[in-house]
């Protein structure tokens, strides 16, 4: 009788991976809305790895902090998932383990008040012109991309994009350079809040285009369940809910 209750146990967690729950601990941006909001363990990105790995047995842990800080705590093994990760980064951060591939994509733009009057065709087009942008985003978005910013002393990056909006509205800063559903969701949070005026009009420069992001994982089991887990959340429709979620009111 003994026996046959093990047994049974012993299938009954096996068939309910609900209950062999495993934690799993994920660095994510710590400034990054709509795509992350530390506040209510939420947004886009949180959301796709959460649909994707919860239904399996995996509680997600999250921890947020600035890009500098997750490379780090992936490295000295803090952490057991990487959020906004590309090849780019990975080879340049000499980082080990198992990448998704791109999961999700930002759309970065060179955001400039319509009053400078700017016409940016290429980045060659920035010259000295001030710019700020996120953190790591020299490694980021390739070479090209570093070797011109590199030449302009007027360049910086924050990890806080929010400051970045203020910096170019306060005209602190000629240009800010980021996703655009983020420029959206702090222009309208700061206007709220009537500590800058955001309302001057702004040009869109879509020079640097889609940049597309991934997890790196240490497991390589658990990062070939998220792919096939990604992959039957766009099939089914869920992969765009997630993201109409948190970008229609935005658009």
């Amino acid at each position: 009788m003994k026996l046959k209750i093990l047994i049974f146990t012993a299938f009954f967690f096996i068939a309910n991976p609900a209950f062999c729950e495993k934690t799993l601990t994920v660095a994510f941006g710590n400034a990054l809305a709509p795509w992350v909001f530390p506040e209510t363990n939420s947004g886009i990105v949180v959301e796709l790895i959460t649909a994707a790995l919860e239904p399996h047995g995996y509680k997600i842990i999250p921890v947020y902090m600035p890009y500098a800080r997750r490379i780090n705590s992936y490295k000295n093994d803090l952490v057991d998932v990487a959020s906004d990760m590309n090849t780019n980064t990975i080879i340049a951060e000499h980082l080990i383990g198992y990448f998704s591939g791109p999961a999700y994509q930002y759309q970065n733009y060179l955001i400039a008040l319509s009053a400078n009057n700017f016409s940016f065709k290429t980045l060659n087009d920035i010259g000295s012109h001030s710019l700020i942008s996120w953190q790591g985003a020299t490694d980021h978005l390739g070479e090209n991309y570093k070797e011109l910013v590199s030449k302009n002393p007027n360049y910086t990056e924050t990890h806080d994009q929010a400051l970045q909006v203020k910096m170019l509205f306060l005209k602190r800063f000629e240009i800010a350079q980021m996703d655009l559903q983020i420029f959206k969701f702090y222009r309208n949070k700061i206007h709220k809040s009537g500590s800058v005026d955001t309302s001057p009009s702004v040009d869109l420069f879509p020079i640097l285009g889609a940049s597309p992001n991934g997890f790196i994982f240490k497991d390589e089991t658990i990062r070939d369940l998220f792919i096939l887990r990604l992959q039957q959340l766009k099939a089914n429709g869920e992969y765009q809910k997630i993201f109409d979620k948190y970008t229609l009111a935005l658009n």
